[in-house]
């Protein structure tokens, strides 16, 4: 029994033995016991050996998380221009919806807090419904509906109807963009005062 003591004491010594940090008292005696033991032997031997060192995976590559980010982020455009056609289609002046009010204004703030660029709250309310209501147009052309209007004079109709449209809700977009402006200058002015 106490020689197990004995080893778990030289167990716990070697360390401070092989950095030179016990007294000289204690060093004498750690000698002595490890002297002619050859399990004290390799103890100590192997304390004098470096650890081998775990190789550390490297940081993430910068461009692969780039890609990675940039993936993610396209992904979430195109949610925002999938409602952005959902909503042109559901609520539109060309269904005779002014719904389109509230929910272009929300897709103005929300689009605005998640880019924080008022290009592409424009972009992500303007091209869809523009491109919705140019499509319209047409099938009401290949219909018959459209009325005796020559090609090219149907075709700039249509192009500056779907323009107006398009301006008409982009401007409630930008109105919630402002929104989502503000609601971010008070956030930060609170964080800040």
């Amino acid at each position: 029994m106490m020689d197990h003591n004995v080893r778990h004491i030289i167990e716990d010594l070697l360390p401070l033995y092989t950095e030179g940090l016990l007294s000289e008292e204690t060093t004498k005696w750690l000698e002595a016991q490890i002297q002619g033991n050859k399990e004290y032997e390799d103890l100590l031997r192997m304390s004098r050996e470096p650890l081998p060192i775990a190789e550390i995976p490297a940081a993430a590559d910068y461009e692969s998380m780039m890609k990675n980010i940039n993936r993610k982020l396209s992904l979430y455009q195109m949610l925002f221009i999938a409602i952005s056609f959902f909503l042109a289609i559901r609520t539109s002046l060309l269904n005779e919806s002014f719904g389109f009010v509230l929910w272009y204004t929300v897709l103005g703030v929300v689009t605005y807090l998640f880019y924080q660029e008022m290009k592409l709250v424009l972009f992500i309310s303007l091209v869809p419904i523009f491109i919705w209501s140019l499509g319209d147009s047409i099938s009401q052309m290949m219909s018959g509906s459209s009325g005796e209007a020559s090609l090219s004079s149907f075709l700039m109709q249509s192009l500056l109807g779907a323009g107006l449209i398009a301006l008409i809700h982009g401007l409630f977009a930008v109105i919630g963009a402002l929104i989502g402006l503000l609601v971010l200058k008070i956030r930060k002015e609170g964080e800040t005062g």
